[in-house]
């Protein structure tokens, strides 16, 4: 038998989602959906902060048992009421069987994920990666110890502090104008050698996203909501979870109008840094 009464969305850590759709539940994981039927479920419970759902089993037969931690202690009670309440009545007598050969599983992983370990890969690797963190790290260590250095060899700690508070600016500045020259790189090249799919709207993990499946039947989400028309999302293919919004020219120009100046402002800043540095050398 179906719910009658309004079945809440249980929302758990790690990205873990349970909800009821007709006369099934579902559960999703980051990289799978299980999608449980009534008749495969025994009884769900509540335990505090967490829901049990135990399977239907053969006699003597250890019961499948699924779960979701850390959700609301109230939607839990709630959920659990609700959906055993709605689970269909077993006739006396009759047996049971294994809830567990019910369930349908999708795996939510690629091939790409598989092979790297299950790592997201985000950047179109052709020659243009997103920044990565150590040299943003290694970046800002070297300027630190310049700010030494000079606060030592000028014996002038507030051309010292200056020169640190100046240059991580800098780092930083240049380190966002890469990642928008590698996001704009992805709106030029995914939609022109990607493959460019229609995109649905989804409430996933508590935000809005956008949710396209590639040629392997495997869905993927991505940032961005839908507001008129339809939503099409180019993705790389050999690397399905690297996607773009394709929303045209404007965009891209105005991207790259953005990077072109954030690029100019790193560069004043670099220039400022070094003027105010170099004296300390004797320059």
């Amino acid at each position: 038998m179906s719910t009658t009464s309004p079945v809440p969305v249980l929302q758990g850590n790690r990205g873990t989602e349970l909800r009821a759709e007709g006369e099934e539940l579902v559960l999703s994981r980051p990289d799978e959906v299980l999608r449980i039927p009534f008749a495969a479920i025994a009884r769900v419970r509540a335990q505090g902060r967490d829901v049990a759902l135990e399977l239907t089993a053969p006699a003597l037969a250890e019961p499948t048992v699924y779960r979701i931690e850390d959700v609301s202690r109230a939607a839990a009670t709630a959920f659990a009421d609700v959906v055993n309440g709605a689970l269909p009545a077993r006739p006396a007598g009759e047996e049971t069987v294994d809830g567990a050969t019910l369930v349908t599983i999708r795996s939510l992983r690629t091939a790409d994920a598989d092979e790297d370990g299950g790592e997201d890969l985000d950047d179109v690797q052709r020659g243009l990666p997103a920044p990565d963190k150590w040299t943003f790290y290694t970046a800002a260590a070297a300027v630190a110890v310049l700010a030494v250095v000079v606060g030592v060899l000028d014996r002038n700690g507030g051309r010292g502090i200056a020169t640190l508070l100046l240059g991580e600016l800098g780092v930083g500045a240049f380190f966002l104008s890469w990642a928008g020259l590698a996001s704009v790189w992805r709106g030029w090249y995914l939609p022109r050698y990607g493959i460019t799919v229609d995109a649905r709207q989804v409430y996933r993990n508590g935000n809005t996203t956008l949710a396209y499946t590639d040629t392997d039947g495997v869905t993927h989400h991505i940032w961005g909501t839908k507001q008129n028309g339809t939503v099409r999302v180019a993705y790389h293919p050999r690397k399905p979870n690297t996607a773009v919004v394709c929303e045209g020219w404007g965009s891209l120009v105005g991207g790259v109008t953005l990077f072109l100046f954030i690029t100019a402002v790193a560069a004043l800043i670099v220039y400022g840094t070094a003027a105010l540095a170099l004296p300390a050398f004797g320059g």
